[in-house]
């Protein structure tokens, strides 16, 4: 895949992962990530001139609240004032935990770095570093193609999961 890459993604957890998958060898398309909940906020038009033509713009959103003008707004913002721009949205169903037990062989996403409680969890996730957070995925038989591929509450009907837009086929 030769195009630039930007993800916006709704927190530190979340920035963790896609950065831990593009850890060597990359699992996901290379690219910058920048923490950016287009659940709760909207784009300004300057930050626009950061995505180039050719480029794909990634959002990455929990569904857990059904909530979605800024979203909407923000796709439709980036589709008409940004040519040549592919934006994939992909959904976390419901959030960041879910995803990490459907995509790994853990009953509770706290089993992945031994925690009390989902707060201890997303702590330990974040003072992580990428290549720990990685091999943790990887002895829990992580599996990319399970990850973001629950279909997202109806609400959230509008879009698609475009994760095999980033995925590195090997």
């Amino acid at each position: 895949m030769n195009r630039k890459c930007v993800y916006l993604t709704e927190g530190e957890c979340e920035e963790k992962l896609l950065k831990a998958l593009k850890d060597k060898p990359s699992l996901i398309a290379p690219g910058k990530v920048k923490r950016f909940n287009a659940i709760q906020n909207e784009l300004k038009t300057n930050n626009l001139v950061t995505f180039s033509p050719g480029s794909m713009v990634v959002i990455v959103f929990d569904t857990d609240k059904e909530i979605t003008a800024h979203l909407k707004k923000n796709i439709e913002l980036l589709n008409s004032r940004c040519k040549g721009v592919k934006v994939v949205t992909i959904a976390q169903v419901l959030n960041f935990e879910d995803e990490i037990v459907h995509s790994t062989d853990v009953a509770k996403a706290e089993e992945l770095t031994k925690s009390k409680s989902i707060g201890d969890f997303k702590s330990a996730v974040n003072k992580m570093k990428e290549s720990e957070f990685r091999h943790a995925l990887e002895r829990h038989h992580f599996d990319i193609e399970k990850l973001w591929k629950q279909t997202p509450p109806a609400a959230f009907g509008f879009v698609t999961q475009g994760v095999q837009d980033i995925i590195e086929k090997v």
